[in-house]
């Protein structure tokens, strides 16, 4: 692990995400893959997320919420839904999320790449 930081910007506030512990992303991750999944996942478009419906919007804010916790323990959720900001504005914060809980965009190239196909040997020897 680094000492990276993953800024989340919402209501004009800013909060300095760490690498967040495994108590927080084992909460965290299954609703980041549940709102990417409903949002379109790779073929995401302006339109499918705007299809979001509310179980989504609320989970994507609970997630944000509890990421956001993490840091600044007062913060309640009742508080939080009372800050100043748009679903978009979530939707923004997801990749900090995200990348705080350990997740990484996949590298095509690099996937490819190590993936051996038919006739390609993986032997070092």
């Amino acid at each position: 692990m680094t000492d990276d930081s993953f800024p989340v910007l919402l209501a004009g506030r800013r909060w300095d995400l760490p690498h967040l512990p495994f108590r927080a992303i084992k909460s965290i991750q299954p609703a980041l893959f549940r709102i990417y999944d409903e949002a379109g996942g790779g073929d995401m478009t302006a339109r499918s997320v705007v299809a979001l419906g509310e179980a989504e919007i609320e989970s994507l804010a609970k997630t944000t919420w509890l990421a956001i916790a993490h840091v600044d323990r007062e913060l309640t959720f009742e508080a939080f839904q009372e800050l100043a900001f748009s679903v978009s504005d979530l939707l923004s914060a997801f990749p900090s999320i995200a990348r705080a809980a350990g997740l990484r965009p996949r590298d095509k190239q690099a996937t490819a790449e190590a993936s051996p196909g038919e006739g390609k040997s993986t032997s070092t020897t």
